[in-house]
């Protein structure tokens, strides 16, 4: 497994993982994979993914980009991943403004905007579906709990 970001002057960085190439602004974050034999393809996607949490990406952009057809790459991706690519990418921007709201003074609005300006509302109920509150509500639970 080897991931390259190749920056570019006026164009868009591009992140090479195992020979596939998603253009975007890359900052590369560890992923470990559940089990060392996920293919390879959903592995150059998930890492693609991760390092990319503000990026949006469409599914069939990322089936493109590992040349796939976009059913048999979320037929796939849901095999090795155990979820929809749609599910998967909901999750880790959840966990990501989880993560913003309990470590940083970032208002909502700027979480969302980190996270590729997600819809207020379509924001609010994701994030209330994902941990039962809503972000000002998970805020507010966290600020009473700590001293």
């Amino acid at each position: 497994m080897s991931a390259q970001v190749h920056r570019g002057g006026s164009m868009q960085d591009v992140l090479q993982v195992d020979g596939y190439v998603f253009p975007g602004n890359h900052q590369l974050k560890v992923w470990q994979p559940r089990h060392p034999q996920i293919d390879r393809r959903i592995r150059a996607v998930v890492e693609h993914l991760h390092a990319n949490l503000c990026t949006r990406t469409s599914v069939a952009d990322l089936a493109r980009a590992v040349n796939m057809s976009r059913w048999h790459f979320c037929h796939l991706f849901k095999i090795e991943m155990s979820q929809s690519p749609s599910h998967y990418m909901g999750t880790l921007r959840m966990r990501e403004a989880q993560r913003m709201l309990s470590e940083t003074f970032l208002s909502v609005k700027e979480i969302r905007a980190k996270l590729g300006n997600i819809d207020r509302s379509h924001f609010s109920r994701e994030f209330k579906k994902f941990c039962g509150l809503t972000p000002t509500e998970f805020r507010k639970r966290l600020n009473v709990s700590q001293p």
